[in-house]
């Protein structure tokens, strides 16, 4: 691996499966050049595990698109009696209609997904403060992830903003077969579990699997992939409530963070989930961005805890 920094391998076996999500330990290896007289298979397979141990990255997850008949809805939430705002955070956890819960600091208590938009929140004692459809999420891949976080947000804040919207589409009737939701349930948090251990729990051949994956689930999700040079646990998250006319240059400039960002359209503006390393300095750059135009207006909320 010449004088690449173990860091550098990370991120480069990263950016290997980024291409090709289910790309083999001899794929990664060649890809990063870790080949010939000296350079075991082993190596990388221990790479990989370190970065998932560490939380450098995580497994790739499937997501689902925006479909007509299979689409999620986001909520804000606010508590209107100032009572057992925790346990309501976990009854919301527990409700089998709730995809995602979001504990928050700020206007807000809560951000929650949801495949129901009818569900009856007001059980919960909840005001409604924003609901919108919630698109097909991006994320970023880093390029700043040899740099200080400083020197990131600085980067970031200099880009050459151009004004654009990111597209927003809602595709056609999904047509998932039982077993096609099977393969998701099972993939979603691993977009590399081997075939067989999906046949295994599927009751069928993993060729069928393999077919199906391809054919199938996968032309229907977008895949995710995640790094954090240092760790994810090192870093502090901002979930970010913006409105801008900057759409698509935001989300480039984003790119040239440490980190992965995560940002979940709305049918106005979008939610984006940066992890940073300063408050301070992260702020700075937002308002700076708010005093060049950049960004018409937004809400800052500290995430708490969050449940799947």
């Amino acid at each position: 691996m010449g004088k690449r920094t173990i860091l550098g391998t990370y991120y480069e076996m990263y950016r290997s499966i980024v291409e090709r999500t289910r790309v083999s330990i001899d794929g990664i290896a060649k890809a990063i050049g870790h080949t010939g007289r000296g350079h075991a298979r082993s190596t990388i397979s221990r790479h990989l595990s370190t970065m998932y141990k560490k939380k450098i990255s995580f497994r790739p997850n499937l997501i689902l698109g925006t479909f007509e008949n299979s689409q999620s809805t986001a909520f804000f939430c606010r508590k209107i009696e100032r009572k057992g705002i925790r346990s309501t955070f976990q009854k919301l956890h527990e409700d089998e209609k709730v995809n995602y819960a979001l504990f928050l600091s700020g206007l807000c208590d809560y951000f929650v997904t949801t495949r129901d938009p009818d569900i009856d929140l007001e059980k919960y004692g909840l005001e409604i403060v924003e609901k919108s459809t919630l698109y097909t999420p991006v994320f970023t891949v880093p390029y700043g992830w040899k740099i200080s976080m400083r020197d990131a947000l600085k980067s970031f804040v200099d880009h050459k903003f151009g004004k654009g919207s990111i597209s927003r589409e809602i595709n056609g009737i999904l047509e998932w077969s039982d077993l096609d939701w099977k393969i998701y349930t099972l993939m979603r948090e691993n977009a590399r579990l081997e075939f067989t251990k999906v046949a295994r729990n599927s009751d069928v051949y993993s060729s069928t699997v393999k077919d199906h994956y391809y054919k199938y689930v996968l032309p229907c999700c977008t895949v995710t992939h995640y790094f954090f040079p240092k760790g994810y646990d090192h870093y502090l998250q901002a979930f970010l409530r913006v409105h801008t006319q900057y759409e698509s240059s935001f989300f480039t400039a984003l790119e040239k963070l440490p980190c992965t960002s995560y940002v979940y359209l709305l049918e106005d503006g979008f939610v984006t989930s940066i992890l940073h390393e300063s408050t301070n300095d992260l702020m700075a750059a937002i308002e700076r961005l708010e005093e060049t135009g950049i960004i018409d207006r937004y809400l800052l909320y500290t995430p708490l805890n969050w449940l799947v």
